[in-house]
């Protein structure tokens, strides 16, 4: 069983070559894609030497326009041959071993389609650090985020990817989209216990969890979020759902095989 990462990357030179450093010191890593989202800095630059200096690794992709980060992990799904698939943003950094119990337990629980793994926070403001319902605010993080999914691919793309639709450009939350269409529809596994490697999440101003933790924590929503946004983001899980409902019904037929049709058609 092969597992990729997949490090979608804009405008992200500072941080990703921390990123990558962490994902090639992973024992399951087969190969590590880094998707260039069409930067304006020097990221393609830096994609491009890494993957000079690590030829047998990584594999450098650059799109020709921004489409944001559904569509760059969508991309290196797409491109990746590999049973496994693990997100990593690419401000954020795998501990050692991050990813092993994830394999372990695909390996052995083959209903499994998605683990996530334990975030740690890196930098996180004092005001969310002694909130006294940080614990509840975070668990709600580390089930809505990309950033600490393992999938198996087959089970991605049957959920049609990161959705892509035109809302989460402009208000983000596809992460979550997703992230509550498979717990409706599927058993996601959870390795957040204290003891195991984690993903660092580095925190820095204006980063999506420090919007979700002013809601979870504080009461404080984004203004510019209406009625109609929140109705139409639902109606992409409850599409996603709908995508895996079409799927058990074909797949859990009994009979295989071919079935001869008669259609009748009336004349006009």
């Amino acid at each position: 069983m092969k597992l990729d990462i997949i490090i979608p990357c804009y405008n992200t030179t500072a941080t990703l070559r921390r990123a990558v450093e962490s994902s090639l010191k992973q024992p399951e890593l087969n190969t590590l894609w880094l998707i260039d989202d069409a930067s304006t800095d020097d990221t393609w630059q830096l994609i491009q030497s890494l993957a000079k200096q690590y030829p047998n690794k990584i594999q450098a992709q650059r799109l020709p326009e921004n489409g944001g980060v559904a569509r760059a992990r969508n991309w290196g799904a797409l491109q990746s041959q590999a049973d496994l698939l693990a997100f990593l943003d690419a401000d954020d950094a795998y501990q050692d071993n991050a990813l092993s119990a994830a394999y372990f337990s695909f390996q052995h629980f083959a209903y499994l389609g998605l683990i996530r793994l334990r975030l740690q926070p890196v930098g996180l403001p004092e005001k969310y650090a002694t909130h006294p319902k940080l614990a509840r605010g975070w668990r709600v993080l580390e089930m809505t985020v990309g950033g600490n999914t393992v999938f198996r691919r087959n089970f991605l793309l049957a959920c049609g990817g990161f959705p892509q639709d035109a809302l989460f450009r402009t208000f983000g939350g596809e992460d979550g989209a997703l992230g509550i269409a498979t717990v409706h529809n599927s058993v996601v596994g959870t390795l957040f216990d204290a003891n195991e490697p984690a993903v660092l999440h580095y925190c820095r101003e204006g980063m999506h969890a420090e919007r979700l933790l002013d809601a979870e924590l504080f009461g404080i929503h984004d203004s510019n979020v209406q009625p109609e946004n929140m109705r139409e983001a639902n109606a992409v899980t409850e599409r996603i759902g709908q995508q895996l409902g079409s799927l058990k019904t074909i797949l859990n037929m009994p009979e295989h095989g071919t079935m001869p049709l008669i259609v009748s058609r009336s004349e006009a």
